[in-house]
């Protein structure tokens, strides 16, 4: 099969594509066109496919570029800075944890103490504070002597670890920048 060709196709193609095939200037390639199988078939088809393409630009806004480098330099921004703290975040629930635990055995060794504050027995709630500094010294021998070590040295272990604990958590976070 011998595909046919027209000399002519190309200024059909182009009037169609400046607009000039609709105006006083495309009148000469119109009646060409008219009178040409090959022409006529590039016109059906061109404007068909401008059609097409008039409906998709109607249909499809894509974004300008500097909308979307904006919105992807803000993602990076986004996802940098979760990176950066979560260090932090995990040290907030580790001190969450440590201050909830603080809080449950603080009400265990003062439960009578708590108990007369709501109405328990009111000989309970009448610890003089001497016995309390004494309790606390007491618990804190107890504990020394269950690490066999003295209370001095656990407070300044205990204070030891949780700056460690910090260090760590500066250092996770400048480590990423």
């Amino acid at each position: 099969m011998k595909i046919q060709h027209c000399d002519r196709e190309q200024h059909v193609i182009d009037a169609l594509k400046s607009g000039r095939w609709a105006g006083a200037w495309g009148e000469e390639i119109r009646k060409h066109a008219a009178g040409c199988a090959v022409c006529s078939e590039v016109a059906l088809v061109a404007t068909a496919m401008r059609r097409e393409d008039e409906l998709a630009q109607a249909e499809v806004r894509l974004p300008s570029a500097g909308l979307v480098w904006w919105k992807s330099q803000l993602s990076a921004r986004r996802a940098a800075e979760r990176r950066a703290t979560q260090p932090i975040a995990w040290a907030e629930r580790l001190a969450q944890f440590l201050g909830v635990i603080t809080v449950i055995g603080l009400s265990l060794w003062q439960w009578p103490r708590i108990a007369g504050w709501f109405g328990g027995t009111k000989e309970l709630a009448r610890v003089p504070a001497s016995g309390i500094v004494e309790g606390s010294r007491h618990f804190f021998e107890m504990l020394g002597r269950g690490f066999g070590q003295s209370p001095i040295y656990l407070v300044l272990v205990s204070a030891g670890t949780f700056l460690t604990l910090v260090a760590f958590a500066a250092y996770a976070v400048w480590r990423e920048e």
